[in-house]
């Protein structure tokens, strides 16, 4: 039955209003719950779904579109993805911000490519140099960029809390791995390659060289650089085919991130059946252990915190490994916090980013259930610890504090996360806090 006020369409027309509807923003709000930039700021017009609605409306006025208006766009975007996995409409707000960003390049996009792609002397030298800088402990932003730049210095003070006992070589079965230590490791972070390597070796799998293997390109793509990105691709691409296509096997959840979705770039020039090979050959490299034993000596102050990285998905390898190996002595948050890396965004709008590592550093400092009650110091009859009945003065105190005063260590899974965890943790906690890489709790 059809009424007298109905119309038709074309058929083309009836495809191009599904496909509008479907590409549009419902406003649901799903995307609120989980951006980042949203819940360190709660303002409203930084949110996701008020971002949609800014695009949709400098497309239809695209005489207002111009670099102006994309870089304040973009410098509240973290990139962490969070919204694009929740969005029942399947937008990829990030990805639209690197479109426009690409549109309608500035400086930022030339500073970011030279930071990532020629890094490879400018890194270690500013490491180098931030050794004789005096520890900065202001809020300026001079102060704050020594501090990031400090955070590139190799930990010297994170004992190895984990130990392998014995090796489970037989899952590798002799196999061979490409591994993709990333730029940081690559450049300051020496030891988490030279660490894999072992790994690698003592599991029983033969290396392959490296060489050719360049940044991932994730984070190029996200600046607004896609030529760039495209570059780095093709040629950790052509590398892994030089090596004849072994496993790929890499321990930051953003080059894994990144290197996974080269399986959907159909620019790349893929031989038949190289993407499902690709797909196949990526490995987290805490994935790779088996029924490896390992030992644990953690002290009874010590809690070890993980902070899972946005780019893992909710997919955490790591944290699947370390609390199989650590048990109660590795907790995380109740839910996950970006750390408030976001690439580019360091260099548009590091206020914004400091404000989203404030909000993770509160989470990942609320303390977990004490882990010993038969520790004194963690024992509180009365809401006071057991040393808190004594005077400082009095000659029979015992001596528990200074050995049991709680310390944090923060580990994660990332390298961007590390050096931006690294590079903002909180100066006057009342908490003593470290934060590594999982690799630097782990003697091979």
């Amino acid at each position: 039955m059809t009424h007298e006020n109905s119309q038709t369409t074309s058929p083309e027309t009836e495809k191009m209003t599904k496909k509008e509807r479907e590409a549009a923003c419902i406003l649901c709000g799903k995307c609120v719950s989980v951006c980042p930039v949203y819940l360190a700021t709660k303002q409203e017009e930084l949110a996701p779904k008020a971002k949609q609605r800014t695009i949709a409306a400098l497309k239809e006025n695209k005489q207002k579109l111009h670099v102006t208006d994309c870089n304040k766009l973009a410098e509240m975007c973290v990139s962490c993805g969070k919204c694009a996995q929740t969005c029942p409409q399947g937008l990829n707000f990030p990805q639209q911000l690197a479109t426009m960003r690409a549109k309608h390049s500035g400086w930022r996009q030339w500073v970011w490519n030279r930071w990532v792609n020629q890094g490879s002397v400018l890194w270690p030298m500013l490491s180098t140099l931030s050794k004789a800088a005096p520890d900065s402990k202001g809020k300026n932003e001079a102060s704050r960029f020594v501090q990031s730049i400090q955070a590139m210095q190799p930990p010297v003070d994170i004992p190895q809390y984990i130990s392998v006992a014995q090796y489970d070589t037989e899952l590798a079965n002799g196999q061979s791995v490409l591994l993709f230590s990333g730029c940081t490791a690559n450049r300051v972070q020496k030891s988490w390659k030279q660490k894999s390597e072992a790994i690698l070796t003592n599991l029983g799998y033969q290396l392959v060289s490296a060489k050719g293997l360049t940044c991932c390109g994730l984070t190029l793509d996200h600046a607004g650089v896609p030529d760039a990105a495209h570059k780095s691709r093709m040629q950790n691409l052509r590398a892994w085919r030089a090596a004849e296509r072994p496993l790929l096997v890499t321990f930051c959840a953003t080059c894994y991130l990144g290197l996974a979705e080269y399986a959907h770039d159909d620019s790349l020039d893929w031989a038949e059946g190289e993407q499902e090979a690709w797909t196949n050959a990526l490995r987290p490299l805490s994935t790779l252990w088996g029924d490896s034993l390992f030992t644990v000596d953690v002290p009874a102050n010590l809690f070890i915190r993980y902070h899972q990285p946005c780019h893992w998905h909710g997919k955490d390898a790591d944290f699947t490994w370390l609390k199989e190996v650590l048990y109660d002595e590795v907790s995380k948050p109740d839910s996950a916090s970006c750390c408030g890396m976001g690439g580019i965004a360091q260099l548009g709008n590091r206020k914004l980013t400091r404000k989203v590592a404030t909000r993770c550093w509160d989470n990942l400092l609320q303390q977990p259930p004490k882990k010993d009650d038969s520790v004194p110091c963690y024992s509180k009859p009365m809401g006071n610890c057991l040393c808190d009945l004594y005077d400082e003065e009095d000659e029979d105190a015992p001596e528990l504090c200074d050995a049991v005063t709680p310390e944090y260590l923060i580990v994660t899974g990332c390298s961007g996360c590390t050096l931006q965890l690294r590079g903002t943790a909180p100066e006057h906690s009342g908490k003593k806090v470290k934060v590594g890489h999982w690799l630097d709790i782990l003697a091979p």
